[in-house]
């Protein structure tokens, strides 16, 4: 099968690998459909994810058909059309029923190596899914896998994000990073109750379509966003900032937006990167620091509801469809910012 694999930093090859079987009678073999490409696969494109082995399958978002399953599936049959979510859990030890699947001893994430699980990743023809009955979610009649296969990933962290977020009806917000999670971030924004909604980004295009979702857009090379932002709120500044980009300037442009006793959330994934305040600021101001990794098994059906009922409508941050043969320059072109979303159409769906 067709596959994309990873061989180190900026080395993102499309090949042939072996097909997966089934491991365990809780697997599921999943025909992909559509699978995405995410900024947290950059991760492992710029070589900041440790122990990626050479050849390694990546991508972690993804909807197909089940093709096999094992003797314990109970909730899927063969040709039912499911999107997974990003991550694996058993859905029955403590943690999972408080909803903390991270410390779920069965914790596994598609395609990140194996600090991660060292579980194969979505962005091929064919997936094993352990844990298949928690893992999979069967896709509603009538709705597409673009519409639907964020939930496994970036719609649920942008949902995961406000909820934990705290903010109440009417609060003012900002989102440093106006890519996809941030775009839609600022789309789940009004189910939240959120006010004003401030959007910081550098790429014209990405605030031209916040400006569409109804944020005030503030491109940084152009404009103060403290400055402005302070002005704008007679010196109240923001109850919640989302840093969605992953990197020092929004990490340094983040943390100088909130009010006293306000949020920072953390949303794209820092690995490397300096902690912009110290220990004191933080106690001075009382910023609370809220680092997210989405819960899509928390928020999944949810999510799906609002989707069927047209509130959200994430397919519109698609900017490319692309066959799952273009990855690697797909890989280089998001590297450079020339796309926003792409997602690789891979099979039919059933």
């Amino acid at each position: 099968m067709l596959a994309v694999t990873s061989h180190g930093p900026q080395d993102v090859r499309v090949e042939e690998v072996d097909k997966p079987k089934l491991q365990e009678s809780t697997d599921a073999i999943v025909r992909v459909t559509t699978t995405a490409l995410c900024g947290t696969d950059m991760h492992i494109y710029h070589g900041k994810i440790p122990n990626v082995p050479a050849g390694w399958i990546v991508g972690h978002e993804f909807c197909g058909v089940i093709e096999d399953i094992g003797d314990s599936i109970t909730e899927f049959e063969i040709g039912d059309r499911v999107v997974s979510s990003m991550y694996v859990a058993c859905g029955r030890c403590p943690a999972c029923v408080s909803g903390d699947h991270r410390r779920c001893a069965k914790f596994q994430m598609f395609g990140m190596g194996v600090a991660f699980g060292n579980l194969p990743g979505g962005q091929a023809e064919y997936v094993r899914v352990p844990l298949a009955d928690m893992t999979l979610r069967g896709i509603p009649d009538g709705l597409s896998d673009e519409s639907t296969i964020f939930t496994g990933d970036i719609l649920a962290t942008a949902f995961t994000a406000l909820r934990q977020s705290g903010i109440v009806e009417g609060d003012t917000i900002a989102i440093v990073g106006a890519g996809p999670v941030g775009q839609l971030i600022a789309m789940c924004a009004p189910i939240f109750g959120a006010g004003q909604t401030y959007v910081i980004d550098v790429v014209p295009e990405r605030l031209e379509e916040a400006a569409r979702l109804g944020a005030i857009p503030i491109n940084p090379k152009e404009q103060n966003p403290r400055k402005l932002i302070k002005d704008q709120t007679a010196g109240l500044m923001c109850d919640a900032v989302f840093e969605a980009a992953g990197n020092v300037p929004a990490m340094e442009t983040a943390f100088s937006l909130p009010r006293a006793n306000g949020s920072v959330v953390l949303v794209g994934m820092l690995v490397d990167e300096p902690f912009p305040l110290s220990a004191g600021d933080l106690w001075l101001r009382n910023t609370r620091v809220i680092p997210i990794l989405g819960a899509p098994f928390s928020h999944r059906d949810e999510l799906l509801k609002l989707i069927a009922s047209g509130r959200i409508d994430a397919t519109a941050l698609i900017t490319d469809r692309l066959p799952l043969s273009a990855a690697s320059a797909a890989y280089a072109a998001f590297d450079r910012k020339e796309l926003q979303k792409a997602v690789f159409q891979v099979g039919e769906a059933g």
